[in-house]
């Protein structure tokens, strides 16, 4: 059993560098190709940092607040490219005023960094390279977090889902393109590993 385990393991981590090598290289391609994208899966381009742009879009303010709390915004804006899942205000909102005032509390500071880093990948995964990888394995593909576990998105009609169910967050709208860094809006949090 714990071979399977490992196997398993050892198989998504290898998928999971797959993906981000092939994130990583689709960013390098000659911009123009392929630019007539759908709605959907348009980035708008913006050289913004990250923390900067964030402070710029509306329904992303609570993480934007979160991310300032927890202290990660100049990771996020240094030299890495990383790929952030954020949670919209309303998804935030959805949590009790207790629990939203103590998420930000300084003491509570380290289960807030544990949250936010599931809902951030290593490199730069634009709406075009997650469209192919998840047309390229049958509608699902898993990236890695900078958290405990991966994530995997669904293909789910019209719309990708991180993680499968009915409370799974999907990303809404366009993907934000800022500085060196993809910003995804999803309509709830990642859920904490099991």
């Amino acid at each position: 059993m714990m071979r399977t385990d490992k196997s398993c393991r050892a198989a998504v981590q290898k998928l999971s560098i797959v993906i981000a090598l092939t994130a990583m290289l689709g960013a390098c391609q000659d911009n123009d190709q392929n630019t007539t994208e759908s709605d959907e899966v348009s980035a708008t381009a913006n050289s913004e940092m990250l923390t900067t742009e964030l402070g710029n879009i509306d329904d992303l303010s609570i993480s934007a607040k979160l991310i300032d709390s927890a202290q990660l915004g100049s990771a996020l804006d240094g030299q890495g490219s990383y790929t952030v899942f954020l949670p919209v205000d309303d998804a935030w909102k959805s949590l009790n005023a207790d629990e939203l005032q103590s998420i930000e509390s300084a003491e509570n500071r380290p289960q807030l960094i544990a949250v936010l880093r599931q809902h951030i990948a290593p490199g730069y995964v634009l709406a075009t390279d997650l469209e192919k990888g998840l047309s390229d394995k049958n509608g699902s593909v898993t990236i890695s977090t900078m958290g405990a576990m991966p994530i995997t998105l669904y293909r789910d009609g019209e719309t990708i889902a991180l993680g499968q169910g009915k409370d799974a967050p999907r990303i809404v709208g366009a993907p934000v393109v800022a500085g060196n860094d993809v910003i995804y809006r999803i309509d709830r949090l990642i859920p904490p590993p099991d």
